[in-house]
């Protein structure tokens, strides 16, 4: 179906068509019609530059911190309230290592963890405000990286041989290292 302004826009395309093959010679290159005839068109090889390798210092890697929820609160409680002098130190100590110019800091994940003793519900609950409250402390204490926070609750156990299910001490006792708040902190090391 032609219209009356179709002979516009064939001599419009046909223009187009022109401009770009005189314009782009050097890329249109074609040895069996000879597109470019009486210019240089030689073809140009195509260098791929090598990707230059980063050094391993300069990669980033993730290190984990365990940090024993029995160092860091009173047995069972979550809050800032509820922390211990000894796990306030270590958070300090954490805090100025994080903000110290060794290690440039990309990001943090905090992962609350519980033993086995409670109901699941519960368990997931504390471990969740008990990696909130250390990611509240951090960013307190100067920490501008961005934290993540996760509860692990019950489910990733420190412990494989503590035997029995009532809360007596001694099952309390062979439980603790399942009671943590673990850090991974992904950086680079800066300078080495």
């Amino acid at each position: 179906m032609q219209t009356k302004n179709t002979p516009k826009l064939l001599a419009l395309g046909a223009s187009a068509l022109a401009t770009l093959v005189l314009a782009g010679c050097g890329s249109l290159h074609d040895e069996r019609y000879n597109w470019c005839q009486g210019q240089n068109c030689a073809l140009t090889p195509v260098v791929t530059p090598t990707p230059t390798p980063v050094p391993e210092s300069a990669q980033a890697t993730t290190r984990r911190v365990n940090l024993s929820a029995d160092t860091l609160f009173i047995f069972d409680r979550s809050s800032a309230a509820d922390m211990l002098p000894q796990g306030r130190g270590e958070l300090d100590a954490l805090a100025r290592a994080l903000r110290s110019q060794a290690m440039q800091v990309q990001s943090l994940t905090i992962t609350g963890h519980t033993d086995r003793l409670g109901d699941g519900a519960y368990n997931d609950r504390l471990a969740l405000q008990r990696a909130n409250t250390v990611r509240d402390y951090l960013r307190a204490a100067g920490v501008r990286a961005p934290m993540e926070v996760r509860s692990m609750g019950e489910r990733d156990p420190a412990t494989r041989d503590c035997q029995g299910t009532q809360r007596t001490p001694r099952l309390v006792a062979c439980l603790q290292p399942d009671r943590r708040v673990v850090v991974d902190i992904l950086g680079q090391a800066e300078g080495k």
